[in-house]
């Protein structure tokens, strides 16, 4: 349960105690901007956060990309050649990382945690074949395979008509790639 005060890491999401200067998870100092999950209905942007009640954490825009290399899985504007955090370069595998839209507006970089073209493990520490990404506005947060609700927000995993993110992305992918030969 989140309090007033409490903040989302910029770079993974990762949420945090108030008390915190950096991230728990990944290190990074806390930034100006921050979601506080206590204030509901104030999101970035201006109109209320997420559709769920609770503000959103940092905007995954169109472009944006997640590093891929070991445990880095830095949030990286569109315009971003490189790696702000690790400074590796943007691979295939970080382009249109996420759940939910064309190219980049996605979540969380499915192919990158092992939900695209292995689906095994991933380039990150602990995650296992199975697991997946909460899709609910504003959580985006890791769950163990065996989970059928989200330990963050207690969304059902089945929070997309029963479809796997993969199978959304693939079905978003087709409608784009047949609008863009139009």
């Amino acid at each position: 349960m989140s309090r007033p005060g409490d903040w989302n890491c910029r770079s993974c999401n990762h949420l945090n105690f108030q008390r915190r200067d950096s991230c728990q998870r990944c290190g990074d100092p806390k930034s100006g901007e921050r979601v506080e999950y206590g204030s509901f209905g104030s999101g970035r942007g201006g109109g209320g956060g997420g559709s769920y009640g609770f503000t959103t954490g940092p905007d995954v825009r169109p472009g944006d990309w997640y590093c891929t290399v070991g445990n880095c899985a830095a949030h990286n504007f569109a315009s971003r050649s490189s790696c702000f955090k690790c400074g590796a370069a943007k691979d295939e595998l970080s382009i249109g990382g996420g759940g939910g839209g064309f190219e980049g507006d996605m979540p969380r970089p499915l192919r990158g945690f092992g939900f695209g073209s292995g689906g095994s493990s991933s380039g990150r520490s602990g995650w296992k074949s199975g697991d997946w990404i909460c899709t609910r506005p504003g959580c985006n947060e890791h769950n163990f395979a065996s989970r059928t609700e989200c330990f963050r927000c207690n969304a059902p995993r089945d929070s997309n008509d029963g479809k796997h993110c993969c199978t959304l992305l693939k079905e978003l992918r087709k409608e784009h790639d047949s609008l863009m030969m139009t």
